[in-house]
């Protein structure tokens, strides 16, 4: 068992980025069904693997449309992934 795994989903959508299912420590998963219009979701995670580990944090792509020129647009007007909780 980690010290600390707590993750966000976050989707791209024509509106930009929106909040996803999420993991905090000592409270459940909060579940929430991907936008049906999403275009690219990513994964911002924080982990501990134990009190005596390196901290480790970034982002993972986790589903990815078809519709490449539009998640470039997206991805320009929008930016990059939130990295936050």
């Amino acid at each position: 068992m980690s010290a600390s795994n707590e993750w966000t989903e976050w989707h791209l959508t024509a509106r930009g980025w929106e909040e996803g299912s999420t993991r905090i420590d000592g409270s459940p998963i909060k579940h929430l069904s991907p936008p049906s219009d999403r275009v690219l979701t990513c994964k911002y995670y924080e982990y501990l693997s134990s009190p005596f580990s390196q901290f480790d944090k970034g982002v993972k792509e986790i589903w990815r449309s078809s519709e490449e020129q539009l998640i470039a647009d997206l991805l320009e007007k929008y930016g990059l992934c939130p990295e936050k909780l």
